[in-house]
């Protein structure tokens, strides 16, 4: 008996190492993954960032999309930027006696004939739009001058296009024209004085030629 309780002391002592070994060593297994894991994740939230940077500095500093932009700003500037302020007056330029020469296509629209004598540049006259013109007017018959702005401080507002206190050929041939352009009208009789005229500058039934240069779009 005593033989057998000496004998059985060192084998539980050998166990219980075993199990502290087996303890620690799961410990650290443990603790390895943990870093492992953090690793991982830390190193995808740099991968992201990185990615993110990258593209943040190739959009920022793309030749090839600073070349459009460019393009475009230098498309949009070429337009002179309209003015709501009146040109005038001019007091030194004087009218044409007579319709000076022009070419182009001449459009009919209602009635009215007209040339782009020059096409202008940016948005077009609208509907209900104010704008700020110069214009020459002959009669068609003769070539005499009855009207220009020139003679009255260098320009002339036309208020709400379309159904502006004018003659409906201007009504009609102000629309689409763009800042800059000059448009000439033909305006047969009954899309300006009709019958009765305008004396005495302007006869019965008479055809008018206008020269219009539109200087803004006010409004």
């Amino acid at each position: 008996m005593p033989s057998q309780t000496s004998n059985s002391r060192p084998a539980t002592s050998s166990a219980a190492t075993k199990a502290t070994i087996s303890k620690r060593q799961a410990r650290a297994a443990r603790r390895a993954y943990e870093r492992q894991r953090r690793n991982r994740i830390l190193l995808g939230i740099a991968t992201v960032l990185i990615v993110a940077g990258l593209v943040g500095l190739f959009v920022t500093h793309n030749p090839f999309a600073q070349k459009g932009h460019a393009s475009a700003h230098a498309t949009a500037s070429a337009c002179p930027a309209p003015t709501a302020t009146p040109v005038g007056p001019v007091p030194s330029l004087k009218p044409p006696a007579t319709p000076p020469p022009v070419k182009g296509t001449e459009v009919s629209d209602q009635g009215l004939q007209y040339i782009d004598v020059k096409v202008g540049c940016g948005p077009a006259v609208a509907a209900g739009n104010n704008v700020t013109v110069i214009y020459t007017g002959w009669l068609q018959s003769n070539g005499t001058m009855f009207d220009s702005s020139y003679l009255h401080g260098g320009t002339y507002q036309v208020q709400n296009v379309g159904q502006a206190q004018v003659i409906s050929g201007w009504n009609i041939g102000l629309i689409g024209m763009k800042p800059g352009g000059t448009r000439r009208l033909i305006i047969p009789a009954s899309l300006a004085y009709g019958a009765q005229g305008q004396p005495p500058a302007i006869p019965p039934n008479a055809t008018l030629i206008f020269d219009i240069t539109l200087v803004s779009i006010d409004s």
